[in-house]
């Protein structure tokens, strides 16, 4: 695809990779064609993501920022640990699809030989990204072969905080969660907001359609509007775990966290053959 609507240009990211950049009414974003992974968006009140102060930008590896796709599995492997962590498709090289007026692309990713040998099954993948008031993005997942699989998937979004200590996550109150941290806080409250006090990774399942991230040290809110995610996801490494982190700096895990929005775990999806699914996420920010 040679022409590119207004709005849409052929550019490369901070380690000259290739990338797109979308300039329209939400601001500006960067998306690198590895992985199809959103890396900035500057909003009209500023960059709304965060990415390491030490973020490397290596062929083939996803930046520690941004918004990285999970797929086919969260975490790490059920059965291989061997296997890369959060799955293969941060790491597929994606082609632009479409693009159209908005701006709006389409960026998308297949099977081949590598990925069968992780995962044995064929598939397509397509994320839409669409900046508009909002920064709208949606992952589809295509099954195309003669049996149903069950994939994991999110959107594992990376949001500047300024300070960690101050911001908070809304809507997750008396949500079931499980908390995966390995130091985790001893007592907090589930009917409460969650705030930061310590290493935190905690999976929501029946995650409300809503949620909004709150952060005072930067003046603002950014809303997290889903469809057909039934999970969510909160993390924060907190000092000792970011120590063992690729790409961050010490003192990184003070200006941000993650809220992930998926289905993952008990909400794993069945993908029958033939069938697809789409997650969709619309990120809107204003003054608190």
């Amino acid at each position: 695809m040679n022409a590119l609507p207004p709005g849409v240009t052929r550019t490369q990211d901070p380690g000259g990779r290739d990338a797109l950049r979308l300039d329209g009414p939400g601001g500006s974003v960067l998306v690198a064609m590895l992985g199809a992974q959103v890396l900035s968006w500057k909003s009209p009140l500023g960059e709304v993501l965060w990415w390491g102060s030490r973020a490397e930008y290596s062929p083939g590896k996803p930046v520690r920022g941004g918004i990285p796709l999970v797929f086919p599995w969260f975490g790490d492997h059920p059965t291989d640990n061997k296997l890369p962590a959060h799955g293969f498709a941060r790491a597929l090289t994606w082609q632009l699809a479409a693009a159209r007026p908005g701006p709006e692309v389409t960026l998308a990713a297949t099977d081949d030989a590598t990925t069968l040998g992780l995962w044995p099954h064929a598939f397509a993948l397509e994320l839409t990204i669409a900046l508009t008031d909002a920064l709208r993005i949606s992952l589809t997942i295509h099954n195309r072969g003669h049996a149903p699989f069950r994939c994991e998937e999110a959107l594992h979004t990376y949001f500047a905080l300024g300070d960690v200590h101050t911001a908070s996550v809304h809507g997750l109150q008396g949500v079931p969660c499980i908390e995966t941290a390995k130091e985790p806080e001893v007592d907090w409250d589930p009917r409460t907001p969650i705030h930061f006090r310590a290493e935190t990774d905690r999976v929501f399942q029946g995650a409300p359609d809503r949620l909004e991230l709150r952060a005072p040290a930067l003046r603002r809110v950014v809303a997290l509007d889903a469809r057909n995610a039934r999970s969510a996801i909160v993390w924060n490494p907190w000092p000792a775990k970011t120590a063992r982190l690729s790409g961050m700096a010490p003192d990184d895990w003070q200006r941000f966290c993650c809220v992930e929005t998926a289905n993952v775990k008990a909400n794993a999806l069945a993908v029958a053959p033939g069938a697809r699914h789409t997650l969709a996420l619309a990120l809107t920010c204003r003054n608190a």
